[in-house]
């Protein structure tokens, strides 16, 4: 289980404007990346499966 949450934590030393706190800051960036992804990734299918 740790190695997977591994992958989503980031461990590099950054300083933050704000009092946000460095898990959950990287943990919402993996997040917001992985949705922009996905939906990338689900528009690719949609218009290839209209072709």
């Amino acid at each position: 289980m740790t190695y997977i949450l591994r992958d989503f934590i980031s461990k590099e030393k950054r300083d933050f404007k704000f009092k946000v706190g460095n898990v959950l800051a990287s943990a919402l960036t993996g997040f917001v990346v992985g949705v922009i992804v996905a939906l990338i990734i689900y528009l690719v299918g949609y218009f290839v499966y209209l072709v």
